[in-house]
């Protein structure tokens, strides 16, 4: 929705305005020293006593967490360019994990991975661009991993190791449960040509047939040093966890309740447009009756770059306070130190065959008109004239400053 202004201005009778590996012997020695320090009272010995190496245990699968809703990053026109984002969504995966029962002396820590997994479905770009069901808009997931880094997830033998934790249990809690938790972002890409999109609806609903994204928690010996960025195999012995989740080409977008809302197809709105009419400086007494009105001024109000499958409408609102009672006359309105006119208002009438008066209203509960889309030029416009109208009789008729402003709005369905 695009807010603008339409400034009117003229007056009847006047002039008109516009860590390591097993270390036991270390270990048995470092007993006493730390018994030691802790009765000398020193703070990082206490510290680290109460932590225990552990190892992560029966994973569940991941749940959805602080979900955002989908939102437009760049609207759909007919010269968007390729490459662009236009929709994107952020939510976090929390997978929750037991404590393994027996302190251990080496430490372990739980692993995140995912990837597009091989051998199912078409390919994934190098970019990790994944193709949907709309010819033209593809599929991207990232990962936004704790080191500050941005990874994304591409087709791939082994999974991405995209976060990971310390697995250290602290006996002194009431619970033996843990959770590790990974950030991800999925975007909306556009393809091709805009213009090129097939007509209708544009709403993605799955990633193309057969495509699958896989996510894996694994509990490893910090020892054996995965870092953020690698990819790694998923370890076949030991005591922690090694669970994964599989997601289907319609789960894939439809993490946390359901798939994304339509693309809109949009047009180039220019914010804050103001668009003059002069209706000039018209002798009182050409007004001769109630309802009688000066000759129109036409102009219209146009949008570029409308994408194909753009259906832009518009309304009206008297930006006087109060408007006035008829909602197809604009109020008139004066600058500070002119004389209002008295007895007349504005008018505008579509000029696209209608000759129906423009009725004005508030944002919301205005009525709506549709533009006139031209698929080849790509414009929508809608033809206008204002002109002014009397309004009163003739005790109350006056010349004076005769302007009025008229906010209009886009809406794109």
């Amino acid at each position: 929705m695009n807010t603008n202004v339409l400034p009117i201005a003229g007056q009847p009778g006047a002039a008109g305005g516009g860590t390591g590996g097993r270390q036991s012997v270390r270990l048995f020695l470092a007993v006493p020293m730390l018994m030691l320090g802790l009765g000398l009272g020193l703070a990082s010995g206490g510290a680290q006593a109460q932590f225990q190496n552990r190892t992560a245990t029966n994973c569940t699968n991941p749940n959805p967490q602080e979900i955002q809703p989908w939102t437009v990053t760049n609207p759909l026109t007919s010269s968007t360019a390729i490459g662009t984002i236009l929709m994107e969504r952020r939510f976090a995966l929390e997978t929750s994990f037991t404590f393994g029962s027996i302190p251990l002396v080496d430490a372990h820590e739980l692993v995140t991975g995912a990837h597009w997994t091989l051998g199912f479905g078409p390919p994934v770009g190098a970019d990790g661009l994944a193709p949907t069901n709309i010819d033209g808009i593809g599929f991207k997931w990232e990962a936004l991993s704790s080191d500050g880094v941005t990874r994304t997830l591409r087709k791939e033998l082994d999974p991405l190791a995209v976060e990971k934790m310390d697995v250290l249990y602290n006996p002194n809690q009431s619970t033996s449960i843990g959770a590790t938790i990974a950030s991800y972002k999925q975007y909306l890409v556009l393809t091709k040509d805009p213009n090129a999109l097939p007509a209708g609806e544009i709403k993605v609903t799955s990633v193309a047939g057969g495509l699958q994204v896989k996510i894996y928690a694994a509990d490893f010996l910090k020892s054996v040093g995965v870092s953020l960025g690698s990819t790694f195999q998923v370890p076949t012995l030991g005591l922690g966890c090694r669970q994964s989740i599989t997601y289907d080409s319609t789960g894939i977008v439809g993490i946390g309740g359901g798939p994304p809302p339509p693309i809109l197809n949009r047009c180039d709105v220019v914010a804050n447009q103001i668009i003059p009419v002069d209706l000039g400086s018209i002798p009182i007494d050409r007004f001769k009756r109630l309802n009688d009105t000066s000759p129109p001024k036409h102009f219209e109000i146009a949008l570029s770059n409308c994408a194909a499958n753009a259906r832009p409408t518009i309304s009206f609102r008297d930006k006087a306070m109060p408007p006035n009672a008829d909602k197809t006359v604009l109020r008139l309105s004066a600058p500070g130190g002119q004389s209002l006119a008295q007895g007349f208002g504005i008018i505008m009438t579509r000029e696209d065959g209608s000759r129906e008066r423009i009725s004005y209203g508030d944002p919301g509960a205005a009525r709506k008109y549709e533009m006139t889309l031209d698929k080849l030029g790509r414009t929508a416009k809608l033809p206008l004239s204002a002109q002014y109208i009397r309004t009163g009789g003739d005790a109350e008729v006056k010349a004076g400053y005769a302007g009025g402003s008229a906010e209009f709005t886009f809406t794109f369905p």
